[in-house]
């Protein structure tokens, strides 16, 4: 189905989302069937598995904060409110959508704690990678035709405007962070 321009980029941080969702399972599947820790092999052989695990598990953390979270919220702060100007805010496709970010959330929320802590739980980078997969299926397949469908052409422009500016925010925050961190780590003379 050819996307309407107002969500190509939603769309193409979906396509970046599958890969990393793909990652996620492909990983926690070779954890599980990897070493079984039993005595004849060493130490650093069974630790492989878990510290590539972490790496990967660290990698879509950072990715999440980079990517995902702000796909989330604007989602939430534009795509959404827009749709509910022309259909209904409480269909289901748009609580099924807003109930699977809060899911997503608290698995990732569960990943960072796991990298705190210790050990990260190949189950949490499988239902991650999983619950992230099957949602962005249900958005492109489900939920953006129904607000393409709902949604005048005037007001599919308008939304993008809304669009653009909100990632121009988000891209400007990201560089004043930046900049901070920057100015934080200067060595005075």
């Amino acid at each position: 189905m050819k996307r309407h321009p107002a969500l190509r980029d939603l769309s193409s941080d979906h396509h970046q989302g599958l890969v990393q969702a793909r990652r996620l399972t492909r990983a926690a599947g070779e954890h599980g069937t990897g070493s079984t820790g039993g005595e004849s092999e060493d130490a650093s052989a069974q630790a492989r598995p878990r510290e590539a695990l972490r790496a990967l598990a660290a990698d879509f953390v950072a990715f999440w904060h980079r990517h995902t979270a702000p796909h989330f919220r604007e989602e939430e702060e534009v795509l959404l409110p827009a749709f509910a100007r022309f259909g209904d805010p409480a269909a289901p496709h748009v609580v099924r959508t807003l109930v699977e970010h809060v899911h997503i959330r608290r698995l990732v929320g569960d990943l960072r704690r796991q990298l705190a802590a210790g050990p990260v739980s190949a189950d949490t980078v499988r239902a991650l990678g999983e619950s992230l997969r099957e949602h962005i299926r249900f958005e492109e397949n489900v939920l953006f035709p129904m607000i393409e469908g709902a949604m005048p052409e005037q007001a599919l422009l308008q939304m993008a405007e809304e669009a653009r500016r909100f990632r121009a925010a988000h891209e400007a925050h990201k560089a004043h962070k930046a900049h901070e961190a920057h100015e934080a780590h200067k060595v005075g003379p």
